[in-house]
């Protein structure tokens, strides 16, 4: 019982810091997910790859919210999706079968060097001056398009994101406004998120280890309880945002993830 109302919690605050900082969760989901599988006694050798297939199963469902939401909104380029959607397919079921066989410090040591990347974007802002340019640097056709989708889902599985962070600013380098990037990373993450989360129950069978109540490397307990909590909380982080400082959010998220990095590479 105790359990589940820890996960329940997490996925309050992924959709309180979802709705805020306009991320995914996945940055969040990860490392939270890895302490928690750690004090929950599993195996120490399988507690990457199970924290990264439930953070993409768990997203699938915020993802599948938000992109009806920006639907509502006009702000996907639909026509854009299905291309974009071929390659991340793809991409993301290659990314969870190369993640799977890797070793666990070395994945650890990518995600934390995505963390950190995170947290300079939140402290800095780097993706401002992208976001500023009025010309358009490349072009995202609906021949080049899956080729861009394929290392975004490639990338985003092995993290355990929704691709956000990699298809707004295709998006915009691409020419198109900050709200079509957002909406249409938004609809592109259910198809990352579907893929990658196949792949990690997939390529996780088999496994000894694996506690109950899991496919491969999914742990259904913990993507139930976060989905559900994730989902109810995410509106309320989107309004709070339109009263708090948006550039003191983003430096406190940013120190967050500066220790939880830190911890990442000591677990």
């Amino acid at each position: 019982m105790i359990d589940i109302v820890i996960f329940l919690a997490l996925g309050a605050c992924t959709g309180l810091l979802a709705g805020m900082f306009g991320i995914g969760g996945g940055s969040v989901l990860v490392p939270a997910l890895m302490f928690i599988f750690y004090g929950m006694g599993f195996e120490a050798s399988i507690v990457i790859y199970l924290a990264i297939g439930t953070s993409l199963t768990s997203i699938f469902f915020s993802a599948l919210s938000s992109a009806y939401s920006r639907h509502l909104k006009h702000s996907v380029e639909w026509s854009l999706v299905p291309p974009l959607s071929i390659g991340m397919v793809v991409g993301a079921l290659v990314g969870s079968k190369y993640a799977t066989s890797l070793e666990s410090n070395d994945l650890k040591l990518i995600i934390t060097i995505f963390l950190f990347a995170v947290e300079v974007e939140m402290v800095f802002s780097y993706s401002q001056f992208i976001i500023n340019k009025t010309k358009k640097t490349l072009s995202i056709a609906n021949v080049t398009a899956p080729l861009h989708g394929s290392w975004i889902g490639f990338l985003s599985s092995i993290i355990g994101i929704g691709g956000g962070s990699f298809t707004t600013p295709l998006m915009i380098a691409g020419g198109y406004n900050i709200r079509k990037g957002i909406g249409t990373a938004a609809a592109c993450g259910v198809p990352i998120a579907i893929a990658g989360a196949l792949g990690y129950m997939l390529f996780g069978q088999g496994n000894s280890d694996l506690p109950n109540f899991t496919s491969g490397f999914v742990f259904w307990p913990a993507v139930a309880a976060i989905s559900f909590a994730s989902i109810l909380t995410a509106k309320v982080g989107a309004n709070l945002s339109h009263s708090l400082s948006e550039v003191t959010l983003k430096r406190m998220f940013g120190i967050f993830l500066i220790m939880v990095g830190v911890m990442v590479m000591i677990s």
